[in-house]
């Protein structure tokens, strides 16, 4: 990872460890919903958690050399589609998350607000320097996969208010498969990125 200053390993060490606990928290979040699906599935339930914690480990790659340009944008793109999808999904019913009859609800809800906008940022560091024309196209099918998955398996979707229009949330999900896949590779290309000293690449 070339010489890094301590105030570089702290940031990284820091980066790693929310990471770490963020994962922890979607798990314990999402377990009554992971403990009610068929274990083949379960791959699909923790969205967000999943790729927050990927991102840890991704740090940690880094770290001892390792270098999978395909997980690093799978990663990335992972990052920047949950969090944009759970941003778009809290602001559209946020006449459910942010009701005023539902007050710990809306609390929950500006936290995770908050989190996700952070997560957005992280898919933005991008740690790799080149993207296939193969790479990205595995990463594409992969999230149209997952987006099947949430929408025509029983048990994967994640939590929308009782009652909601699912549509909105569906056409989200698929347009930033697409979208974020072309906006990641891009990114990429020109070299355009969130610099963080030993993960940028």
């Amino acid at each position: 990872m070339g010489k890094l200053s301590i105030r570089d390993w702290a940031l990284l060490a820091f980066i790693v460890l929310i990471n770490i606990i963020g994962f922890g928290i979607g798990i314990v979040y999402y377990g009554s919903q992971l403990a009610g699906t068929d274990p083949i599935f379960l791959i699909f339930v923790p969205d967000c958690p999943l790729y927050v914690g990927l991102f840890a480990v991704l740090i940690l790659q880094k770290h001892f050399g390792m270098k999978e340009d395909l997980f690093a944008l799978l990663v990335s793109v992972g990052l920047i589609k949950y969090a944009a999808w759970t941003l778009f999904v809290l602001a559209f019913y946020g006449w459910y998350f942010f009701g005023p009859s539902l007050p710990g609800i809306a609390m929950q809800s500006a936290i995770l607000f908050t989190l996700h906008i952070g997560m957005t940022a992280e898919g933005f560091i991008l740690p790799l320097k080149k993207v296939a024309k193969w790479q990205a196209g595995v990463v594409l099918a992969w999230f149209l996969l997952n987006d099947f998955a949430d929408y025509a398996w029983p048990g994967v979707h994640p939590f929308l208010p009782p009652g909601a229009d699912v549509m909105p949330a569906m056409v989200f999900a698929v347009a930033s498969t697409f979208a974020i896949t072309w906006l990641a590779v891009k990114l990429v290309k020109e070299n355009k990125r969130i610099v963080i000293a030993g993960l940028s690449g």
